[in-house]
């Protein structure tokens, strides 16, 4: 179903005769097949093009085929006949523009961009094709990054004709639809149809009528009463927030002006835009009055959408040269006194060189509306609009909502899920209704404290890291003068938080956990650091204590004979290395020299690593460096030695401290003192 002109060819007497024509030459089937052309009865110009082409491989029936194939939204067909037209020396550039269109409706967009590059050479400044030439670059990428959610064809509404314009009305689902109506009009008694059987020669189809369901069931589908539903065009429809008020298009037959029966001319009725007010007394519809600005014998109006309180009217209007391309939106407001002001069109914030379609307002003030005249996958795309500091932000809705073919009829029922109308491949007719529910987006975030473990007073300045486990993703911050600290959040992850402080112990590995919520949430988690007592103490350890009865022991100068400070031992290891060993052996052969020598020996780490672990490490080094003595033969009566962990660190580099190597090995040492009784 073509959507731009469910018009309305009106023949009068001439619509007898037409149809009826005998085989002749190539040139009398192009004239009939043009004529029925003209009149929008493309169903029927099919045919007649392809047996002038049998006949004659002429450029006008190729161009025939492939326009009608175009309007009728046969895309693979159009595209055959497009390729075969613009390979014959007299096409046109006109031709090529729809050609790229029919390559993009195709999804063929790298071909379609080399046909408009070519064509804008022929035609530089042409806004449609350049926006069809950025659309084939977005498309791609559109493509490649679809918006995540539920994409549900309504296929309980659906048929295999073309199914349209979703709206909704006191617990109903409105919809338009070209199906074949009079088995869904019998009368029980008489078994006869309420409309008169008749076919749109655009399609070959029934005209458009307006149906209405319960639900989304297929078994719950009537058309409406015959007071909307017309010998001809019904469609588009559009309620007020009380359901007493429908804005909808129709065509209707009417004469020109002037004109006699017998003698009439084709001409052409438009669509038009008519009310139908609720009547509580009689439980039914009633025909209001005509919009006052519609021209049917010389522009479209339709696509209606009322506003919730009924005092504005948006709409799609063809006038000509009053717009801005072809279809431009427009609204009206109704005064005081109950009349319709002059159309105001929306200007070229919304309305471009191409046509613009569908108009309709959700609830929270966002415009939504279709066009073809924008950067797109191919035909008419959805659009969203917002104003910002007064001027409209358009963006296109992108995968999956617009497809390479016709997008259109957007519609909101109080949530979140997004219903329109697609041709899109894979649906169950020529148009189908569709619904798409986005993917919940959660945004999480993390805040908290960091905190004096024993006082709980807040820690600023404290380095907070977070990690995230999965991505392996590291950011880091300091809190605040009041310890606070926040972080944004990737959905759906895990993380691991660190808190740490100079002279504080840190606290690391807490966990946070976005996986399995539901909801947007902003997650608090505290860090509590415990505040480390340093010991200081002196280079050296106190005099030892002597023995009852025996006096102060005198300390023994080794300046130049032995030197601790090259007693080293590996990384995490307690074995005595040679070089530790060369150095021993000195003392240890002094010792020898000097038997009333006793020697006191203390082991220490630096702060890193765990607590445990480093006076664990340092006792396994006095172990073993008292053992290295008595196998020298020392006697154990005149050795202490003992390890001391970080318990007495020298300098500031505790737990978390940032230092520098120099630092943590000054803390990592060994100390001997040598007395004499």
């Amino acid at each position: 179903m073509n959507r731009k002109h469910y018009t309305l060819p009106a023949l009068l007497s001439a619509m007898l005769v037409m149809g009826m024509f005998k085989t002749a030459s190539g040139q009398y089937i192009i004239k009939e097949a043009n004529e029925q052309a003209i009149l929008y009865n493309y169903a029927s110009a099919i045919p007649l093009y392809q047996k002038a082409y049998k006949k004659k491989e002429t450029v006008e029936a190729v161009r025939g085929l492939a326009d009608s194939y175009r309007l009728l939204k046969d895309y693979p067909a159009a595209v055959s006949w497009y390729e075969k037209l613009v390979a014959m020396p007299e096409h046109t550039a006109a031709d090529e523009l729809h050609y790229a269109g029919i390559l993009m409706n195709n999804e063929q967009y790298a071909a379609a961009k080399q046909v408009l590059t070519g064509y804008l050479g022929k035609t530089p400044g042409d806004k449609i094709a350049a926006s069809m030439k950025a659309g084939c670059d977005s498309a791609v990428k559109w493509l490649a990054t679809p918006v995540r959610g539920d994409m549900m064809n309504l296929k309980g509404l659906n048929s295999e004709w073309s199914d349209w314009s979703t709206a909704f009305m006191n617990g109903k689902v409105i919809f338009a639809s070209d199906r074949p109506y009079d088995s869904l009009r019998r009368d029980a008694l008489f078994n006869n149809t309420n409309i008169k059987r008749k076919r749109y020669g655009y399609t070959g189809n029934s005209y458009l009528h307006l149906y209405e369901s319960k639900g989304l069931d297929s078994g719950h589908v009537i058309p409406m009463p015959r007071a909307v539903n017309g010998d001809y065009h019904s469609a588009d429809a559009s309620y007020t927030a009380d359901g007493k008020t429908c804005y909808y298009a129709v065509t209707n037959l009417a004469r020109k002006h002037g004109s006699l029966l017998g003698k009439e001319q084709p001409y052409t009725l438009n669509i038009e835009l008519r009310a139908q007010q609720w009547n509580d007394s009689a439980g039914a519809w009633q025909k209001g009055a005509a919009f006052p600005y519609n021209e049917i014998f010389n522009y479209s109006v339709g696509d209606p959408f009322i506003s919730a309180d009924g005092k504005t009217l948006y709409f799609v209007a063809d006038y000509g040269e009053k717009g801005n391309g072809g279809t431009d939106i427009y609204y009206s407001t109704l005064d005081a006194g109950g009349q319709w002001q002059l159309p105001v069109n929306m200007g070229p914030g919304i309305n471009s060189a191409g046509n613009e379609r569908s108009p309709m307002f959700d609830s929270t003030g966002v415009f939504y509306f279709s066009t073809d005249g924008r950067p797109g996958l191919g035909g008419l795309d959805i659009f969203r609009a917002t104003k910002v500091n007064g001027a409209w932000e358009v963006l296109n809705m992108g995968v999956p909502v617009n497809s390479a073919q016709d997008d259109f009829a957007p519609a909101y029922n109080g949530t979140n899920s997004l219903y329109f109308s697609s041709n899109r491949k894979g649906g169950k007719g020529s148009d189908d209704l569709y619904r798409f529910t986005p993917a919940k987006i959660l945004v999480f975030s993390l805040e908290g404290k960091a905190l004096n473990k024993k006082t709980n007073a807040p820690l600023a300045d404290a380095q907070i890291t977070l990690r995230n486990k999965e991505t392996g993703a590291v950011k880091n911050i300091n809190t605040d003068s009041e310890g606070n600290f926040h972080f944004a959040l990737d959905s759906l992850s895990a993380y691991g938080l660190d808190g740490e402080k100079a002279l504080f112990r840190p606290e690391m590995g807490v966990a946070v956990i976005t996986k399995g919520l539901t909801e947007s949430a902003v997650l608090h988690r505290d860090l509590y650091l415990e505040k480390i007592e340093v010991v200081a103490v002196e280079s050296k350890p106190k005099d030892p204590v002597p023995a009852k009865g025996v006096g102060v022991p005198t300390k023994i100068d080794l300046t130049g004979k032995f030197n601790p400070q090259n007693i080293y031992f590996d990384l995490g290891k307690a074995d005595v290395r040679p070089d530790a060993a060369k150095e021993l052996d000195k003392l240890i052969n002094l010792m020898k020299e000097n038997p009333s020598w006793k020697v006191d020996m203390s082991f220490h780490t630096d702060s890193r690593s765990d607590d445990n672990y480093n006076m664990k490490l340092s006792q396994r080094r006095a172990a073993s460096t008292l053992a290295y003595f008595l196998s020298k033969g020392i006697d154990k009566k005149r050795l202490t030695a003992k390890g001391y962990g970080e318990t007495r660190l020298i300098n500031r580099c505790a737990n978390g401290v940032r230092c520098s190597e120099a630092e943590h090995q000054a803390n990592r040492r060994t100390e001997f003192v040598i007395f004499e009784r």
